[in-house]
């Protein structure tokens, strides 16, 4: 894989580190901002809502320009909105620069996927778009462990200085390593970046996007306490049961990229379908131990095993390697992680039995993976359509 996209996911790895970092961190947070656990959650919260409000509106008000200096520019805003969060003393100031750093989160995944799809044979794109997300979830398993272990012994501002350490070396690595674009050739596409927004079938994919995605995050939200109830492994067990899950991340993100570059529908409907069997399987199965094991990782492999196919077929459906639809595409991913947990949220208010959620899950993966069938079914049956009438190719 090309130098450029090795840098590309160096970036995402200190970007991933900064989303889920604070977590761990969340009581030293509270008492050191003078605040309750729960309000300290918007360090969490304001991050995430930066990623999928702003990510996509920085994206498509930097639609013109040059990919490199912009992709470095985010990253150095990035660090200073890590600084902000470690020198400040206000909840209003910390919840503000996260969301910042969210949204440079989001409008960086949209141009770094667009930049390493162009760096690469059409045919290895899903594969150089697995690699830039390789580096956002090895910071799941790698990052967000050591940043909590800095944070507790040095002090919860630290983990933000490791970060904007990590932003400062990956923005000099891109500077370095990414090709500088001919004159008039960076951003060719993007003209039509809004013009593409008004395809049906567009939106109906990052609607299948969400929903695939959110019906992992409806158990995963919550399997800290599946884990411990449900499964009766102790609380001190969990960081190196949930390794497992980080382990089938990096697999599955691998693994999508190869296959989706041979075939992008087939991978997606035989990762979806392995998620919705893993999520029944843990709903059956949860107390068993040995079961339990193997299923974390299944389900983390069929989680991100999801996403570079199911980036790719945006791009697709749009045409364009346009960065507003990838960031678009990033966000409904982000919406996907917070539907998920909001609907996992109103179950375990109904009822207090986790293995439910693992059910409700699979529902919520099983109708994402209907609407992305109809979608596909509806956009072929259009193509076709436009094939044999040229005149349908404009209605």
């Amino acid at each position: 894989m090309p130098l450029p996209i090795i840098a590309l996911a160096l970036t995402a790895f200190a970007l991933g580190t900064a989303e889920l970092v604070p977590n761990g961190l969340l009581p030293l947070i509270s008492d050191d901002l003078g605040v309750s656990v729960s309000q300290a959650g918007w360090v969490t919260t304001s991050f995430a809502l930066g990623a999928m409000i702003g990510g996509p509106l920085v994206a498509a008000a930097t639609l013109r320009l040059p990919r490199k200096p912009l992709v470095t520019g985010l990253a150095l805003v990035f660090l200073i909105a890590n600084a902000i969060t470690a020198l400040s003393g206000s909840l209003l100031v910390v919840s503000a620069s996260r969301a910042l750093a969210g949204a440079m989160l989001g409008g960086f995944l949209g141009a770094a996927i667009t930049i390493a799809g162009g760096l690469v044979a059409p045919t290895r794109r899903a594969m150089a778009i697995a690699v830039v997300f390789t580096g956002f979830t090895v910071s799941n398993v790698i990052g967000v462990p050591i940043g909590n272990i800095v944070g507790r012994a040095v002090g919860w501002q630290s983990a933000f200085w490791v970060v904007s350490a990590l932003a400062a070396i990956g923005a000099v690595a891109m500077w370095l390593l990414l090709p500088s674009p001919p004159a008039g050739g960076d951003g060719a596409d993007e003209d039509r970046g809004f013009a593409v927004l008004r395809s049906g079938a567009l939106w109906a994919a990052f609607l299948a996007i969400a929903l695939s995605y959110g019906g992992l995050f409806v158990a995963y939200t919550y399997i800290a306490p599946y884990l411990t109830t449900v499964t009766g492994v102790s609380a001190d067990s969990l960081t190196w049961l949930l390794l497992l899950f980080g382990a089938g991340l990096i697999a599955g993100n691998a693994l999508g990229g190869r296959y989706a570059d041979r075939s992008v529908t087939r991978t997606v409907i035989v990762v979806l379908g392995i998620l919705i069997v893993g999520l029944l399987a843990l709903w059956a199965l949860g107390s068993v131990l040995p079961a339990v094991l193997f299923l974390l990782v299944l389900l983390g492999g069929a989680g991100f095993g999801m996403v570079p196919p199911l980036q790719s077929y945006v791009l697709y459906l749009a045409g364009t390697a346009s960065a507003l639809v990838s960031a678009l595409a990033a966000a409904s991913f982000n919406g996907g992680v917070a539907l998920g947990s909001a609907v996992g949220g109103l179950v375990l208010d109904r009822t207090p039995h986790y293995p439910v959620l693992a059910v409700v899950g699979a529902l919520m993966t099983l109708l994402g993976l209907l609407v992305f069938l109809l979608t596909h079914r509806r956009h072929h049956a259009r193509q076709a359509t436009a094939q044999d009438d040229p005149v349908a190719q404009y209605a």
